[in-house]
């Protein structure tokens, strides 16, 4: 079964609004918050959370874009 467009910029919308909240509480002592750590048996890479979270939002974005089609925009004034 496949979903309407509008149903897709529903779910696209929704995912983003998470990853948005997903940023918005990253707090140094929260998992993407701190700096990458490495130890023995432990490696945990906060930067690449984060990272990963903001490439995310880029392409929810890109997708909503394109899913909008182009636009056109005139505008007047002059050119100096």
């Amino acid at each position: 079964m496949t979903k309407s467009t509008t149903q897709v910029v529903n779910d696209l919308l929704t995912r983003r609004d998470a990853v948005l909240q997903q940023l918005a509480e990253m707090a140094v002592t929260s998992p993407g918050g701190l700096p990458n750590t490495s130890g023995t048996g432990d490696h945990i890479d906060h930067v690449g959370l984060r990272q990963s979270l903001y490439a995310e939002l880029n392409e929810i974005d890109s997708l909503l874009a394109r899913m909008e089609g182009p636009r056109e925009s005139i505008s007047q004034g002059r050119l100096t």
